[in-house]
């Protein structure tokens, strides 16, 4: 069943969710945000794709800041950049619609999503996931299938190929399950303290080393506040 417009999650929520399920409940439950070095050099390699415009160089036109929406998933977002590339038919050898149209163009245009990442390519499949949702909102918009991707990455300054097979979509559509349940429950998940802790915006809020198994920042706040005042 369709999700309603107020149950619309954030795409990012998904990359945050298979990165740490309570760095997605800091986030998108208790509404908590800070910004380290890391996500500041991520903030500047997005400010240049983060202005909406349009442009079209020889058969590939380039959308940034495109607004995705998916009602199947329960998603919405803003794609880094769409690069719509010419197609001279509508189907592919498979009967699949792959290209569309678009307003004031003459042909079909095929969807292809690039996100902007720092860093280099991560050994867990959280930016794929990421980009996945990416192209499930841009197919059900076009009514077209996306066989691939790319995510960038500022370290090595080049391209890798995502390609939108069945498991990494079940991964994805597992992922979007994953965080709506999360919201619905508005628990956060107990901490966990891992060398990965130590790169994370949130580690300030989140105190893995300090909070116990269960329990809300808010919560530990709280507490430390009582105990002080006792």
């Amino acid at each position: 069943m369709p999700y309603p417009d107020d149950e619309q999650i954030m795409i990012s929520a998904l990359q945050h969710y298979v990165f740490c399920p309570r760095q997605c409940a800091l986030i998108h439950v208790e509404q908590a945000w800070s910004e380290n070095y890391l996500t500041a050099t991520g903030s500047l390699l997005h400010n240049r794709v983060d202005r909406v415009e349009q442009e079209t160089r020889r058969d590939v036109h380039l959308a940034t800041s495109l607004r995705l929406l998916s009602h199947e998933l329960g998603l919405t977002g803003i794609a880094d950049m769409v690069e719509y590339h010419g197609e001279s038919q509508e189907f592919d050898h498979e009967g699949l619609r792959i290209a569309t149209s678009l307003p004031s163009r003459k042909g079909f245009w095929r969807p292809f999503p690039v996100e902007y990442k720092r860093g280099k390519p991560k050994d867990h499949r959280a930016d794929e996931i990421q980009l996945c949702a990416q192209a499930i909102c841009l197919e059900e918009m076009h009514g077209v299938t996306i066989k691939s991707g790319a995510l960038f990455y500022g370290a090595p300054r080049r391209r890798t190929d995502v390609f939108f097979d069945e498991e990494l979509r079940r991964l994805t559509r597992e992922a979007a399950d994953g965080v709506h349940q999360l919201v619905r429950d508005g628990v956060t998940p107990g901490a966990v303290y891992t060398k990965a802790c130590e790169a994370c915006s949130l580690i300030d809020e989140c105190r893995p080393k300090q909070v116990g198994s269960g329990h809300s920042t808010k919560a530990w706040i709280e507490k430390t506040i009582k105990e002080s005042l006792a």
